[in-house]
């Protein structure tokens, strides 16, 4: 009895001598890579600092060209190492998270393999001199970065921006741009509104309207915040996220890239003080929404963002497209677009993508025209996204969360199935006005609204009050229109993600 209770004793002391020592080279290591990783870290940013700085000067000399090559490439270089170490610490990290789910023994048995194989892998220290090594070297680079820096001030003469320089540094400067104008019955306006802070750099929140009082299918209203740099093309950016939209949305995407080639530019208007009227308000509003649509404002570093996508799946392709950050532009934080569809117009595409209808097929021409709305956020990040779900999409009647969710769904499925289901029901359905569908994935969102309007007046009856209503838009346009805005149509769209958080805040 007393051998037994011997043995059992020295069987758990050593035991708990091995986990003693196994949790020590684990916590070691675990240290050792941190710091490897946050020294590679900070020469890349250190190094990509340096050649963004420099490519806004023109470099003659041969020598200095000759450095920033090298320097590009060293760059380069260290962005790929630092892409191995971190897909090789998620890696071990999720073994660890394996092998923590195993019993004590198996757990002791693994950590002690590993352990002692540790022991015989550094005996000669060779792996890590050769990550320190590896550190070392980027991190010489990173030091000689600030020298070369240095002589490219010294010799280098700054690079002018020829297309839109005046445009940007006006907007960099913290001036507002407005822009409004009347023809016939057409409505239009253009607001850019810049915003800084130290922790966002400079923002833009731009207003895009074309109100047809006449046709509502013909108008159009655009609503975007991007992050702002001495090379950003706003334009230019907003006609690349058009190509971006959903078919049903195409119309209203072709009317802005064709409006905002058209836009006079010598009729824009500076100002320094916010255009918008109140700018307590406005201020508030745009640390508002950019603090909720984009938490993190240095996310969607390219290589993590490769690195999330290959981690989690082989079907990197597949993944990919449902993340909404792969199909907009990094500097884009939001897209609100709304347009107008005629019912009947629409319910001809429903009928012909083979959408099943169970009523009538006859449709009123007098039918008034639905409102459809989108909002994407790019990096919204949702926490409700199960670990083996890539995105879903859940729809909403009304005030209802349907019990329909969709997994592993992406924006085309939304376009192709649900919005024309959407539409379908409201045409259906007399009573329900609202119908939305969110579309949720590991790092973007996008929210969508189809909502009936009002019945059309009679040809006479609009005739008569038409100009009554261009004259008040003229003067009211650009306050208690964005403020509708942002206070009802966009948080329409923001409910369905976030309950009501930000509500009480705008």
């Amino acid at each position: 009895m007393a051998e037994i209770v011997s043995s059992a004793i020295v069987h758990e002391t050593v035991s708990q001598i091995l986990s003693g020592l196994v949790q020590k080279y684990e916590v070691k290591e675990e240290s050792n890579s941190s710091k490897y990783l946050e020294r590679l870290e900070m020469a890349h940013i250190k190094m990509e600092s340096v050649l963004g700085v420099t490519d806004k000067w023109q470099i003659t000399g041969v020598p200095l060209l000759r450095w920033r090559s090298k320097l590009k490439r060293a760059a380069q270089e260290c962005g790929d190492t630092l892409q191995r170490c971190k897909q090789r610490v998620m890696e071990e990290q999720e073994i660890r998270q394996r092998v923590s789910q195993l019993s004590y023994a198996k757990r002791i048995a693994y950590a002690t393999k590993s352990f002692i194989s540790s022991i015989t892998r550094s005996s000669n220290d060779e792996s890590r001199s050769t990550s320190t090594y590896v550190v070392q070297r980027f991190e010489r680079f990173a030091d000689g970065a600030n020298e070369f820096l240095k002589f490219v001030e010294f010799s280098g003469t700054p690079r002018q921006y020829m297309f839109f320089n005046h445009f940007i540094s006006k907007l960099l400067r913290g001036k507002s741009l407005r822009y409004q104008a009347f023809q016939g019955s057409t409505f239009h306006f253009l607001g850019i509104r810049p915003m800084s802070s130290p922790d966002r750099g400079v923002e833009v929140m731009v207003g895009f309207v074309r109100h047809d009082f006449r046709e509502l299918t013909k108008g159009f209203r655009l609503g975007f915040m991007l992050r702002f740099s001495e090379s950003t093309d706003v334009f230019g950016l907003i006609i690349k996220c058009m190509q971006s939209v959903a078919p049903h949305f195409k119309f209203a995407a072709e009317g802005v890239k064709r409006q905002l080639i058209q836009l006079p530019t010598q009729d824009f208007s500076w100002v320094t003080q916010s255009p918008y009227g109140e700018s307590a308000y406005w201020f508030n509003v745009h640390n508002t929404l950019t603090q909720r649509f984009r938490p993190n404002p240095l996310c969607c570093n390219q290589h993590e963002q490769n690195l999330s996508v290959s981690s989690r799946t082989n079907k990197t392709a597949a993944s990919s497209l449902r993340l909404l950050s792969s199909i907009f532009q990094e500097e884009v934080i939001s897209m609100f677009l709304q347009c107008h569809v005629s019912l009947s117009d629409d319910h001809k595409y429903i009928q012909s993508s083979g959408v099943e209808h169970k009523g009538s097929s006859s449709v009123n021409s007098d039918m008034p025209p639905l409102k459809l709305a989108v909002l994407f956020l790019p990096h919204d990040s949702p926490e409700d996204i199960e670990t083996e779900t890539e995105s879903y999409a859940l729809e909403v009647i009304g005030e209802e969360v349907q019990e329909m969710v969709h997994k592993n769904a992406c924006l085309q499925d939304i376009d192709e199935k649900l919005l024309p289901k959407a539409i379908d029901y409201l045409y259906q359905n007399k009573e329900s006005r609202m119908y939305q569908m969110c579309l949720k994935s590991r790092h973007g969102t996008a929210n969508l609204c189809v909502e009936k309007t009002r019945r059309r007046r009679s040809k006479a009856s609009r005739s008569r009050i038409l100009d009554k209503r261009v004259v008040q838009q003229r003067d009211n346009y650009s306050i208690a229109g964005w403020k509708e805005v942002a206070k009802e149509d966009l948080l329409k769209l923001w409910v369905v993600r976030s309950s009501d958080k930000m509500e009480g805040s705008i």
